[in-house]
């Protein structure tokens, strides 16, 4: 297999009959699914040419999934965009990508409309059914010419260090990073897998491996915890892809039955560590086992994973192995280095880099950004990361969030994983802000998960810090408040060390 459309033709052929997306009160078999990517296909050729960008701007339905196959295999580049962006960040990401058909849920695509070039096709999902049945006796003549190193999806970056980068993704890197999931994630027969994450994320790279397996997916428009112990019950879904945040509300739903999850025997996880109390809760209050991924969109995928049973030794006698990510797939290279390139020597820190067939090589347009993040091959990811005597990789920080105090580097993420241990901590941020004398100072900010309670103190948190890293890591301010996020549901970094800096002009004011 080559190109992403295939992973649907295959199954068509072997298991035409075998459920492949469960979606709402409809089982679409794979030979049904395949059908209506044929429908979609031919509505996308008749209306664009070779190269060009289709945009899908909606929340997780059937037809996304069909798209996310369907544009691609004609040479067209799908887009999926994110629906939490403004309505002037995502005309601009519309048009910086010049795309040529935009098809999305109905209320965004009439506000966007209006602003779009006249050239730009907007289509809604209302009425995309229609659309694309009123060109099947159309007659085309164009056939696939089709290269691996085609870009299959643009995805953008989250923009946590900067404005978001689309990042190329090919056939050759995606059916890769399948590959390298596959490895960490083995598929089982008769699989039901569930995913609630929007599909605008490399995320979705997860629907794709369970396709290419033969396993079916249940989809839901947004994560709910309801909704999941319901589908879970109800399709009998054997794995699923939640973060650590999803995990304690669904064990937190008053509706949660240690039965509604018995037939999950795997959860995965990515993009954050699981705390060591809530690994305790998911392992004691459920029967399922649990899997860390570590990827990224530039990855394709992830290339890192620690499985059940190196969490089972982390609840039970080795806690650290939760600071890892676990062991490399086969596959893919990877080595740290110094700011100079170098390869550090073992047992140091440094950036992590990663060269591999998953890997991208490129961002779209924007030749500085690509420069700076693609050399001789290698993806230099920005995160700090550290081998350990048994290859396990822990991820220390990113690179831009080490922050620097009297000459001594502290890791954000070290000190953020000691606050998160204390009762009533929601979510923490740490950061370094300007400080005359030590050059950066140590910051948290704090969410508890019941603003209503006065636990933890500011005393509170400094003394667990204390009593836990070395002093000068010890954070000098803490703020107590909801954390802001960006569109894709990351903390924003650079709007909690802007609020730092609002506190302490306001404090010098009135001093």
């Amino acid at each position: 297999m080559e190109f992403l459309h295939q992973i649907i033709t295959d199954q068509a052929k072997l298991l035409p009959d075998r459920p492949a997306v469960l979606w709402r009160n409809e089982n679409v078999s794979f030979a049904e699914l395949q059908k209506n990517i044929e429908s979609a296909r031919k509505a996308i050729l008749i209306n664009s040419n070779y190269g060009d960008r289709i945009a899908i701007l909606g929340s997780n339905n059937l037809f996304y999934v069909e798209l996310l196959y369907g544009i691609p295999s004609f040479g067209r580049i799908c887009v999926p965009l994110n629906i939490r962006l403004s309505t002037k960040a995502l005309i601009n990401q519309v048009k910086e990508l010049d795309v040529r058909i935009i098809i999305g849920d109905s209320k965004i695509i009439d506000e966007l409309r209006p602003l779009l070039r006249p050239e730009c096709l907007a289509v809604n999902f209302s009425s995309y059914r229609k659309w694309c049945s009123s060109f099947s006796k159309e007659v085309t003549t164009e056939k696939p010419i089709l290269n691996t190193e085609d870009i299959a999806w643009l995805l953008f970056t989250s923009g946590t260090t900067g404005k978001p980068k689309a990042a190329c993704i090919t056939h050759k890197s995606l059916i890769a990073g399948l590959a390298s999931t596959n490895q960490g994630r083995p598929v089982l027969n008769n699989d039901c897998y569930l995913y609630p994450f929007p599909l605008f994320h490399i995320a979705s790279h997860n629907v794709l491996h369970q396709h290419h397996k033969g396993a079916a997916v249940a989809l839901i428009p947004s994560f709910d915890a309801e909704e999941v112990l319901l589908l879970c019950e109800k399709q009998k879904v054997t794995s699923m892809s939640l973060a650590p945040t999803m995990m304690t509300l669904i064990l937190d739903s008053p509706n949660y039955d240690r039965k509604k999850l018995e037939s999950v025997r795997l959860i995965d996880y990515g993009a954050s560590a699981i705390s060591p109390p809530l690994l305790k809760r998911v392992l004691d209050e459920t029967d399922c086992d649990l899997s860390q991924g570590y990827g990224m969109t530039e990855l394709s995928g992830s290339i890192a994973f620690l499985g059940p049973e190196q969490h089972r030794l982390a609840h039970t006698n080795l806690p650290e192995l939760l600071q890892s990510v676990g062991q490399l797939v086969e596959g893919v290279e990877c080595q740290l280095v110094d700011r100079h390139g170098k390869e550090v020597a073992k047992g140091e820190s440094g950036e992590i880099i990663v060269r591999g067939a998953q890997v991208i090589s490129k961002y779209w347009n924007n030749p500085e950004a690509t420069a700076e993040t693609f050399k001789e091959g290698w993806l230099y990811t920005g995160d700090i990361g550290r081998f350990d005597s048994h290859g396990n990789l822990s991820v220390i920080d990113r690179k831009k969030d080490i922050i620097i105090s009297g000459g001594e580097n502290i890791a954000s993420r070290e000190v953020e994983a000691v606050i998160s241990l204390l009762d009533n901590v929601k979510q923490v941020a740490v950061v370094g802000i300007a400080d005359q004398k030590w050059g950066e100072c140590v910051c948290a900010m704090v969410e508890r998960v019941n603003e209503q309670l006065v636990e933890p103190s500011k005393a509170k948190v400094i003394s667990q810090c204390r009593g836990q890293l070395a002093s000068f890591k010890s954070p000098k301010r803490i703020l107590f408040d909801s954390l802001p996020v960006n569109a894709n549901g990351k903390i924003d970094k650079q709007k909690v060390k802007r609020r730092f800096n609002e506190e302490i002009s306001k404090h010098l004011r009135i001093t």
